[in-house]
């Protein structure tokens, strides 16, 4: 107690003196003689707002969480036999695009192509190709807003042009500006070195699908690219929202529901348009997102506070929990409520879709198959996020399966 007393007086006075050099020496001081006893831990700096109040709170604090595979012990997981492939491919892709030799190796170290291989056991390798080349772009785009080092993810304005360059590239690139008349698609001269990958999804999703699914592909990725915008205006303020509105946004943001957009492409089936846009495949697809938007903020969480952002799920409930229910300990049995409420969801849905295709064996099996892939991209997440050195869990993991995360 006495030791917080200190850090608070510590701290009013360095924004008194703060003040009175601002008055006295309108010029800023050069940094070596700005020292004081306490200063902000270097993740904290740039906070702002309810943001940086919530890292001083929870800095070094530790997360625990259960060994979460009991809660999908039933769900299937498999790997794709192509994954040593799959490693050449996304490295030479990522090559491609990264210059910077200490991001490439991060990127690398990654392992994406594990993931991949979890997220598509059974697809054959044009299939892959186009998931492939899809799954590092979104990866890439996504860091050039969220990893806080680049231009774009500390400026507002030119995010915004990001994201408006970034969406009027992929509508071009889906073969969406034109109506289908037949003629040879144009490939465009050039790219930004974010968007040169997509090329290769356009190229693929062109020649594997229709329009109806190249427009819901759309439609999901705009949402995505909106989302995200919303997303790093809540970081650049530094405010923290709602649970409901904050899921409501990452649901968006995650980057899942493309994914899952581009799931009948992937196993070569065609599902009727009743059944894509009906009420029961909507709710799979929602609650999907939904589980994995949870799987990836809880193991994301230290990395993500690491590099200055507190726009994660185990933040934003330990912000809105009661003063007198304010810990860690409340946010896991939280996080472990809304994941069991998500995955009855996602029975509930799954058991709607069977029984109105119960009469059509063919659509029948290949709604299952559907079904079944949606449970392999969870429980792909689940294995990778705790596997991949881009999470670092390997270190916080006991052999009974639980964590220990220090924030």
């Amino acid at each position: 107690m006495k030791s917080k007393r200190m850090t608070t007086l510590l701290r009013l006075a360095q924004k008194t003196r703060s003040k009175l050099l601002s008055i006295f020496f309108p010029c800023p001081l050069p940094r070596a003689t700005l020292k004081y006893a306490y200063e902000e831990p270097e993740a904290q700096q740039g906070l702002r707002s309810d943001a940086l109040v919530l890292a001083s709170q929870l800095d070094g604090k530790t997360f625990r969480l259960p060994d979460l595979w009991k809660v999908f012990a039933e769900w299937p997981i498999a790997a794709n036999p192509h994954a040593k492939r799959l490693e050449v491919l996304v490295d030479s892709l990522l090559e491609r695009i990264i210059t910077n030799e200490r991001k490439l190796k991060a990127l690398k170290k990654a392992d994406f192509a594990r993931l991949i291989s979890l997220w598509y056991p059974d697809a054959e390798w044009p299939e892959l190709e186009i998931a492939t080349a899809y799954s590092v772009w979104i990866f890439v785009w996504d860091d050039e807003v969220d990893a806080g080092d680049t231009e774009v993810s500390n400026d507002e304005e030119l995010a915004r042009a990001y994201y408006r360059k970034s969406l009027s590239t992929v509508h071009y690139l889906l073969g969406l500006d034109r109506e289908e008349t037949g003629e040879a698609f144009v490939e465009p001269q050039s790219l930004h070195p974010n968007m040169a990958l997509f090329a290769d999804v356009g190229r693929g999703m062109r020649s594997a699908t229709d329009r109806i699914q190249r427009e819901r592909f759309y439609r999901e990725l705009e949402n995505f690219m909106i989302q995200v915008g919303v997303e790093h205006g809540h970081r650049m303020r530094g405010s923290i929202p709602s649970v409901a509105k904050y899921l409501e946004i990452r649901s968006g943001s995650v980057g899942c529901a493309p994914q899952i957009a581009i799931t009948d492409c992937m196993l070569k089936i065609r599902l009727p348009e009743s059944i894509m846009e009906g009420a029961a495949m909507k709710a799979l697809w929602k609650e999907t997102v939904v589980i994995c938007l949870i799987l990836n903020d809880i193991y994301s969480v230290q990395k993500e506070i690491a590099q200055g952002s507190l726009f994660n799920l185990v933040p934003v409930i330990f912000k809105n929990c009661k003063p007198e229910k304010q810990s860690l300990d409340t946010v896991t049995h939280e996080i472990e409520v809304l994941l069991r409420e998500s995955m009855r969801g996602f029975e509930d849905a799954a058991t709607s879709l069977g029984e109105m295709t119960s009469s059509d064996a063919q659509l029948n099996e290949e709604v299952k198959s559907f079904i079944k892939w949606c449970r392999y991209f969870i429980t792909g997440v689940l294995q990778w996020s705790l596997e991949s050195k881009r999470y670092g869990m390997a270190d916080c993991l006991h052999e009974d399966g639980s964590l220990s995360i220090v924030l």
